[in-house]
């Protein structure tokens, strides 16, 4: 049995999860190989700038910006108690691990969208791990639970001290900075409402700006469809799961903010006026249904 707290983060989760297969699906099946590039295009674009949003918190703290720090320094996101990893070891240079139990690749598979999700392991691991490093790590993942035939995920990752530019080398490694001090505060991860509204909103950005950049203005038809679709699916989500459904339990376990106004992140993400269509094509939905 879950707590009220566990119940909302897997909700956040899963809502993430599945408004990212909504997209990428909405684009697939309108507009095929176009829809898929932009599907691509638009994720790895969230994988950056995911890592440079990592990566300059990390210099801001005075981490060093490696592989042990990726993985383990202040993470965008709080831990999911369903996930199950079996790392085989963590250092500066390198990050192996397996993947067991992975709650986006269960979703994916519950809603027939694997082929969606697969997009998603190959083209944001990269696209993130190898960015947050000035696009110096080498990054594999020869297995993901995307993939039909495997069954766990395998991650090796990389950051070899001797293939970066010396001016690098000691922003990235301490044995290469005499002087370094240690950092200068501990970083903590966002709540889990915090973390998945951000990553919501630069995901949704992403590709929106990306299918309007393969697809033009019909790409926006794509992104309106996902939108009432995600808004529809979580209404009867949460209908089951709470009888007396109300915009407060809505929105604690959808992420986004109850009121579009209260979101501050919309300042920096409102390209093509996103915002606007969020509001008329998820909000409004929402709103007609439990006013």
């Amino acid at each position: 049995m879950l707590t009220k707290e566990q119940q909302e983060a897997t909700n956040l989760s899963d809502s993430f999860t599945l408004a990212y297969g909504f997209l990428g699906k909405s684009l697939i099946q309108m507009y095929g190989d176009l829809g898929e590039k932009a599907l691509r295009d638009g994720t790895r674009a969230f994988g950056r700038d995911r890592a440079e949003a990592l990566r300059r918190r990390h210099l801001e703290a005075n981490y060093k910006v490696n592989m042990k720090s990726l993985f383990t320094v202040g993470y965008d996101l709080p831990s999911d108690p369903r996930f199950k990893r079996e790392l085989q070891f963590i250092v500066d240079e390198a990050r192996v691990s397996h993947t067991l139990y992975c709650p986006m690749a269960a979703i994916w598979k519950d809603y027939g969208m694997m082929d969606i999700g697969r997009i998603y392991c190959e083209e944001f691991h990269n696209a993130c791990y190898s960015h947050y490093a000035y696009n110096y790590t080498k990054v594999n993942l020869s297995k993901t639970q995307t993939q039909a035939e495997d069954d766990y995920c395998a991650f090796n990752v990389l950051l070899i001290p001797e293939n970066l530019p010396e001016e690098l080398k000691p922003i990235c490694f301490e044995q290469y900075d005499p002087d370094y001090s240690g950092p200068s505060h501990p970083l903590t991860s966002p709540t889990a409402k915090d973390g998945f509204s951000s990553l919501y909103i630069k995901i949704l950005h992403h590709i929106f700006c990306a299918a309007i950049a393969v697809l033009g203005e019909k790409g926006i038809l794509a992104v309106q469809g996902a939108l009432q679709f995600s808004a529809k699916h979580a209404l009867q989500l949460f209908g089951q799961q709470n009888e007396q459904l109300t915009q407060d339990y809505f929105f604690r376990n959808y992420p986004l903010a109850q009121n579009i106004e209260d979101e501050k992140m919309w300042s920096d993400y409102d390209s093509h006026n996103l915002k606007q269509l969020v509001l008329k094509n998820f909000y409004d939905v929402v709103y007609a249904t439990i006013p």
